[in-house]
């Protein structure tokens, strides 16, 4: 159900670079979280992130997402960038008074209602479900909905933070086979091996404030990164 969807974009207007980072440095509060980072994201590269928790994985993402500015150092985005972005903790904005149906409403307001109902079925709010309040979802049904929403977005650069956390396992699958043949950027923060090892193609390790590649086994990262 998110495989066809995900497809849905233009991979020929981006550049050679979907994101620069020249000497960042990332705080939270007084403490660096992040110094010095020297990075590009390229077109359809498929990146995952890992660390202890505080290292600074989801800051680093909110950065790349443009909800945080970097303390020093300077950040770009390539032309023609759409970002679909699912934050850690995206279920918990939900408006708890609106129903599916009312929230893309809100999200697309130039779409025929029964495009986003259709829409809405495919991911398991039919008919009635979408006019139900929100607020009673279960935290899968939540984050399910909040997927639904960046898909139509139809991004070229995707931003996962620990996207499965609520999702069961038949989702799960469904998530990663979408990412499998997914051809936009993608970073993902999971502690969700089996992902990682399906959905990317580099895995790197945020740690003493510095973001570089991890070369060891993902079995003892992830050991290692709890």
């Amino acid at each position: 159900l998110f495989r066809s969807e995900l497809l849905k974009f233009s991979q020929n207007r981006l550049g050679n670079t979907v994101f620069e980072c020249q000497h960042l440095q990332i705080r939270a509060g007084e403490n660096v979280l992040i110094e010095d980072l020297v990075w590009n994201i390229g077109p359809g590269e498929r990146i995952g992130i890992v660390g202890v928790n505080g290292a600074g994985k989801t800051t680093l993402v909110k950065m790349l997402a443009g909800e945080l500015a970097p303390s020093a150092g300077r950040r770009s985005a390539g032309r023609e960038i759409v970002v679909g972005y699912f934050a850690q903790h995206q279920i918990e904005t939900l408006p708890a008074e609106a129903t599916p149906l009312k929230l893309f409403t809100r999200h697309f307001p130039q779409e025929r209602e029964q495009a986003l109902r259709d829409f809405l079925g495919r991911f398991g709010f039919h008919g009635e479900a979408a006019e139900r309040p929100i607020g009673p979802l279960s935290g899968g049904e939540k984050s399910r909905l909040a997927l639904a929403v960046l898909v139509r977005q139809r991004p070229n650069l995707l931003l996962l933070d620990e996207p499965t956390n609520h999702l069961d396992l038949e989702m799960r699958r469904s998530l990663a086979m979408a990412l499998q043949g997914y051809e936009g950027a993608l970073v993902i923060v999971s502690h969700d091996r089996h992902l990682l090892a399906t959905c990317a193609d580099r895995i790197l390790v945020v740690e003493s404030g510095q973001v570089r590649e991890f070369d060891g086994d993902l079995e003892e990262g992830r050991k290692s990164t709890r």
